[in-house]
C-alpha cells in the first residue's frame, strides 16, 4: 500500500512538474474632471473615476494540463479610484469565474459574470467604446447587466463565426425567481445590482474576420420575481451591431430593442396615476434605441470619435438624442490622455441624462416624490457635459 501511495503522488508531482501554469495581474486606474449642466440645481464641477474605462484589479490565471486543454479563472474587482471604495460593496464584482478551453472544442466558465455578463461583450461595437457617453447612456445603463451563479459555453471559432451562450441560475426553489422574491408594489425599487434579480440568460452570435464585426445578441434578465417588470433593469433585448475598418477609418452602426411587458405603473410606483410623472405618460414598456458613429486614426497615437446615438420609448416618454465627440492620445502602449464631450436633447416628455440615472421624476418636477440628488435633467430638458482625464494600464 506505501509503495503504491508513494507512485501515485510521484506521478502526481511529475504531472503537476509538466504543467505550465501562470497568474497575471492586470488592471486599469482611471481618473479625470468632469463639467456637467442641466442637473435639477444646477451646473456640477466634479473629479471622477472610470470617464474612460472603470477603474479594476484583477488576476488571470492559466494552466495548461495537456492535449490542447487550459484551465483558466479570472478574480476582478471594480473600483472608485478617487475614494478607494469598491464598487457596489463586493470584492469580486467585476467577475469570479473557472473554466476550461480548448481549441478545438471551445471552453466554459462558472461563476460571476459580472461585467462580462453577454451583452457587455457588445462594447467593442460602440463608437465610444463604452466612455461615460455611449451607447450605455439613453437606456439608463441596460447594456451594462450583471449577472451571477451562472454558467458560460463559447464554440471555437468557425471560418469567422463563434456562438456564446450564458445561462445564470436563480439559486431558487420557484422557477425564474430570484431568492427571496419581492412583494408586489416593490418592483421599482428591487431590481437591479445588489438586491434579488431572477433568472438571465443569453445568446450570441459574432462574425469577425476580414476587418468586419458583427453581433446579434438576445439575452433577458427578470427580476425577483421572474417578471420583466422595469425595461431599463428586468427586460429582454434584442441586439443587433457591426463595426468595419476602413483603412484608418472605423464606421459603426447598432440597434437594440428592449421590453418590459409586466412594467406597470402600480408595479414601480405604488400607484396606478403616478404624480411623478407628466400627464398622460405611464411606465414605459418598450424602448428603440440606435446609433452611427466613426473614429479615425489622426495618427499612431491620435485618435478622434464621433458619434450619434438616439432612443425612443412607448408609453408617452418620448425620445432623446445624444450628440458625442471625443479623443485620445496615446503617452505610451499602456497610458492615455482622453476627453469626451456630450450633448443630449430631451423632448418634452424624457429626462434621460448624460449620466444615465434611474426612471422617474427630479425633485424640482415632484416635491413628494422625486429624487433630490438626482442627475437627471426635468422634462423637456437637455444637458451639456465634458470630461478629460488620464488612465493607465498594467
Amino acid at each position: 500500500m506505501k509503495r503504491l501511495l508513494t507512485v501515485s503522488l510521484t506521478m502526481g508531482l511529475a504531472a503537476a512538474a509538466n504543467a505550465q501554469s501562470s497568474v497575471t495581474l492586470y488592471g486599469i486606474v482611471d481618473n479625470g474632471l468632469q463639467y456637467e449642466t442641466g442637473f435639477a440645481h444646477g451646473n456640477r464641477v466634479s473629479a471622477e473615476s472610470g470617464n474612460w474605462g472603470e477603474s479594476r484589479f484583477g488576476l488571470k490565471g492559466k494552466e495548461d494540463i495537456g492535449a490542447g486543454t487550459s484551465v483558466n479563472f479570472t478574480l476582478e474587482s471594480r473600483l472608485n479610484t478617487q475614494n478607494g471604495s469598491v464598487a457596489n460593496g463586493s470584492l469580486f464584482e467585476g467577475q469570479a469565474t473557472v473554466g476550461m478551453s480548448n481549441d478545438a472544442y471551445g471552453s466554459f466558465r462558472l461563476g460571476n459574470f459580472g461585467a462580462s455578463a453577454l451583452l457587455q461583450y457588445a462594447g467593442v461595437l460602440d463608437p465610444q467604446q463604452t466612455q461615460k457617453y455611449s451607447f450605455g447612456t439613453l437606456v439608463r445603463g441596460r447594456m451594462f447587466p450583471q449577472t451571477a451563479n451562472g454558467i458560460e459555453y463559447k464554440t471555437p471559432s468557425f471560418g469567422g463565426f463563434t456562438v456564446q451562450a450564458q445561462y445564470n441560475l436563480t439559486n431558487s426553489t420557484t422557477w425564474n425567481a430570484g431568492n427571496p422574491g419581492t412583494a408586489p408594489g416593490q418592483l421599482g425599487t428591487s431590481t437591479g445590482l445588489g438586491s434579488s434579480q431572477g433568472r438571465s440568460d443569453g445568446v450570441k452570435l459574432e462574425y469577425n474576420a476580414h476587418q468586419l464585426d458583427l453581433q446579434a445578441i438576445y439575452d433577458e434578465i427578470r427580476d425577483g420575481n421572474g417578471k420583466f417588470s422595469n425595461v431599463y433593469l428586468a427586460s429582454r433585448s434584442i441586439f443587433a451591431a457591426g463595426s468595419y475598418i476602413w483603412g484608418p477609418v472605423t464606421v459603426y452602426a447598432g440597434y437594440q430593442h428592449l421590453s418590459a411587458p409586466d412594467a406597470s405603473d402600480a408595479g414601480y410606483f405604488g400607484t396606478s396615476t403616478p404624480t411623478a410623472l407628466p400627464a398622460g405618460v405611464g411606465l414605459p414598456t418598450a424602448v428603440d434605441s440606435g446609433w452611427v458613429g466613426a473614429q479615425w486614426a489622426v495618427t499612431p497615437a491620435t485618435y478622434v470619435t464621433g458619434a450619434i446615438y438616439h432612443a425612443n420609448a412607448n408609453k408617452g416618454n418620448g425620445n432623446a438624442t445624444m450628440y458625442t465627440l471625443s479623443g485620445q492620445y496615446l503617452l505610451s502602449k499602456r497610458t492615455r490622455l482622453y476627453s469626451e464631450v456630450g450633448y443630449l436633447h430631451n423632448s418634452s416628455t424624457s429626462n434621460l441624462g448624460l449620466n444615465g440615472g434611474l426612471y422617474g421624476a427630479n425633485v424640482n418636477n415632484d416635491p413628494v416624490n422625486g429624487n433630490p440628488s438626482s442627475t437627471n435633467p426635468n422634462y423637456g430638458h437637455g444637458q451639456f457635459g465634458v470630461f478629460a482625464g488620464i488612465a493607465t494600464q498594467f
